[in-house]
């Protein structure tokens, strides 16, 4: 009776443990699947992460997407303008804006503050692109009907007035004159305030960051313009959309004094490397492993690169951007060589499913394809190796980023064999397993060699070391 009676209580207390262990685990999964940073191993700083750009998404399509995008390793989202604006339908409206409010058919501004909030579980920063430079109109100067009366009634003032411009390469011009809308008075302080008041909303809300819309076209303090200086007075992460250089004919000096007086109050887009880069992945040549503005004395932690943006796949009237015609695998592997650099930040596109200018509409949600795993292990490679230093290499057959630690190769032909001067060692000898297609690479004081998969992009870290 007493090997019974203990025999029941040994029971009793296995029940008892294993519904204590239960319950133990399920707060444990929980744990492990709140929503947070620290989860996906995400940058706390914009700057020290990749972008994904939800080009024409509505907010609420990028709230039910986030757990996919944290786990695809992008620290940052940037949202399509959410201004009221001029026109339907198609996606170049958004970027002819009627006043500085938010809230428009992507979202309102409580619409904002939700994603902010869902984003934060995530650690998922929200950047917001912003239009300022212009209204809605022609580039007469005409206003559109649907601009605030605000504007209409100080048209004198609140405008340049100078007319269309008609030289690219002129510095004045592309600061003030009308390309395409009219061009507002960034000088004028109410302008700036207006401006002001906005962004300190959208960071209100939850925003972490600013894109700049056009940013070329608004004056620096050297040209007696205080607009730089006072948004810079908000402590958000923010960049602006240099496309070309300050200007298109302008001195190396002059242009490399103009954007280092850009870099000292926001980031700037580097897109002449972007599509230098790209091209020669495209055509299998070599490349710069320097970019413009860093050879100009810019710190590559303020520069944004892309292997395609908006402005390349669908900004060109006659039809659509020059990077549209491009296969998905060519962007990818453009962009694992810009994700995986050093201090950088690479914005990545989710292409539209349509491909012609007139096609395109805001609101329609686009490709998904940032979750594949060659595009995302590229992210967590990165992620992982914030602040470590980066040797760039290309030879006849390969292109890669060595960090301190791992490397990320892209074959130029696809599923195929490569050998990368290991320099400086300064990937650990070992065995390394792909991140992307699982096959084994083999790491020695001098060489890496292995086999790129299908993607024709290789991650490697975190590998079986051997001592030398």
């Amino acid at each position: 009776m007493k090997k019974k009676a203990l025999c029941l209580i040994l029971a009793l207390c296995i029940i008892i443990s294993c519904a204590a262990f239960v319950s133990y685990s399920a707060s444990a999964q929980n744990i492990e699947t709140a929503d947070s940073g620290a989860d996906f191993g995400l940058p706390q700083n914009c700057q020290d992460g990749n972008i994904l750009q939800c080009f024409n998404w509505t907010l609420s399509q990028i709230k039910a997407e986030l757990p996919n995008i944290a786990a695809a390793g992008f620290t940052s989202v940037q949202t399509s303008p959410l201004q009221p604006h001029d026109g339907r339908n198609q996606w170049y409206w958004l970027y002819q804006p009627t006043n500085f409010t938010i809230g428009n058919e992507l979202g309102s501004y409580s619409d904002l503050q939700a994603l902010c909030t869902e984003a934060d579980k995530y650690g998922v920063k929200i950047i917001v692109d912003v239009v300022s430079n212009h209204v809605a109109g022609s580039d007469n100067g005409n206003l559109a009907n649907s601009v605030d009366s605000v504007f209409k009634n100080n048209k004198s003032a609140y405008f340049h007035n100078l007319g269309s411009s008609n030289n690219a390469g002129d510095r004045y011009s592309t600061t003030q004159k009308n390309w395409g809308m009219p061009d507002l008075k960034s000088e004028n302080t109410n302008i700036q305030n207006m401006v002001y008041n906005m962004v300190v909303s959208l960071k209100n809300a939850g925003v972490d960051g600013i894109r700049w819309d056009a940013a070329k076209h608004i004056a620096l303090p050297s040209e007696n313009c205080g607009f730089w200086s006072k948004m810079a007075q908000i402590d958000m992460y923010q960049y602006g959309e240099i496309l070309g250089k300050p200007a298109d004919s302008g001195t190396d000096t002059d242009n490399t004094a103009w954007i280092n007086e850009y870099a000292d109050y926001i980031g700037v887009s580097d897109t002449v490397y972007s599509a230098a880069l790209t091209s020669a992945v495209r055509d299998n040549t070599t490349y710069k492993t320097t970019g413009i503005w860093s050879k100009k004395g810019v710190d590559a932690g303020k520069i944004v690169n892309w292997a395609e943006s908006h402005d390349s796949y669908a900004n060109e009237p006659s039809g659509g951007g020059w990077t549209k015609s491009l296969d998905q695998g060519v962007i990818d592997k453009a962009y694992a060589l810009l994700a995986a650099r050093a201090n950088s930040q690479t914005l990545y596109l989710s292409r539209p499913s349509e491909k012609q200018h007139q096609s395109i509409y805001y609101g329609r949600k686009g490709s998904t394809h940032f979750t594949a795993k060659e595009v995302a292990e590229v992210n967590k490679f990165h992620n992982a190796m914030v602040g470590k230093e980066e040797k760039v290499l290309g030879g006849s057959t390969y292109y890669a980023v060595l960090r301190n630690g791992g490397a990320v190769i892209v074959a130029k032909n696809n599923d195929s064999d490569v050998s990368v001067n290991n320099t400086n060692t300064m990937v650990p000898a070992g065995t390394y397993s792909d991140k992307v297609s699982g096959s084994t690479f083999t790491v020695t004081d001098t060489k890496i060699t292995g086999h790129v998969g299908s993607t024709g992009i290789a991650v490697i870290y975190n590998g079986q070391t051997q001592p030398t």
